[in-house]
C-alpha cells in the first residue's frame, strides 16, 4: 500500500457518513411515504411503515461502500427524487 492512500476503511469522508446518517433515513421514510400514498386500501400505512426499516437498513449498508460522498449523495437524490416527483404529480387526497 502506498503511503499516501491510508487504509481506506478508517479513511472515510464525512460527506460519505452524513449520507448513511441522515441520507439513508430520509430516502427511506421517502420511499414509506410513496408506499402509504399509492397502496389502495386499509394496509397502506402498515406495509408503508415497514417497508421503512428494510430500505433504511440497505441503505445504511450500502452507502458506507460508496466511492465517495458524492456518489452516497447521489443515491440518496436517486431515490428521493422520483418518490417526490411522482408524490407531488399525484397531490394531495
Amino acid at each position: 500500500m502506498s503511503a499516501g492512500r491510508g487504509d481506506k476503511a478508517a479513511n472515510h469522508s464525512i460527506a460519505r457518513t452524513l449520507a448513511t446518517v441522515l441520507g439513508a433515513p430520509l430516502a427511506a421514510f421517502a420511499v414509506g411515504a410513496a408506499v402509504m400514498a399509492f397502496l389502495p386500501g386499509p394496509w397502506a400505512f402498515a406495509v408503508g411503515f415497514h417497508v421503512v426499516l428494510p430500505v433504511w437498513v440497505g441503505l445504511a449498508c450500502a452507502l458506507p461502500l460508496a466511492r465517495n460522498g458524492r456518489v452516497a449523495w447521489g443515491v440518496c437524490l436517486a431515490v428521493v427524487a422520483p418518490v417526490a416527483v411522482a408524490l407531488l404529480v399525484r397531490g394531495p387526497r
